[in-house]
């Protein structure tokens, strides 16, 4: 919930001017921007609310690799691969990744 109530965080129903279409989560569509795209909500269809986190098919299969914070802080290990740097889709550039995707200013409280 601190997530969802967060002010960076959006519900889209459109994109450029034009409803929201399925390749992009039609009909509502959380936006996270410190979180990367596997750990981001794609489609919200209902909404409900449990006691305990539901289990996730990314939780299910890789228990180990892909906890609730996984790709939010790039100094978490991960079992296969460094998260300490990014490649830029337009350039090809590596960079060193940015904590929160550059929001920790405003997020990281989020998971201490």
């Amino acid at each position: 919930m601190a997530e969802a109530a967060n002010e960076l965080t959006m519900l889209a129903c459109g994109i450029y001017g034009h409803p929201l279409p399925k390749q992009h989560g039609a009909p509502l569509r959380l936006v996270v921007p410190w979180k990367y795209g596997f750990k981001s909500i794609k489609s919200i269809v209902k909404i409900e609310f449990t006691a305990e986190q539901p289990r996730t098919l990314w939780n299910s299969n890789r228990p180990h690799e892909y906890g609730f914070e996984a790709n939010v802080d790039p100094a978490t290990p991960h079992t296969r691969w460094s998260q300490e740097s990014e490649k830029l889709i337009d350039s090809g550039e590596l960079r060193r990744t940015l904590p929160f995707n550059g929001y920790g200013e405003w997020v990281a409280a989020l998971y201490r």
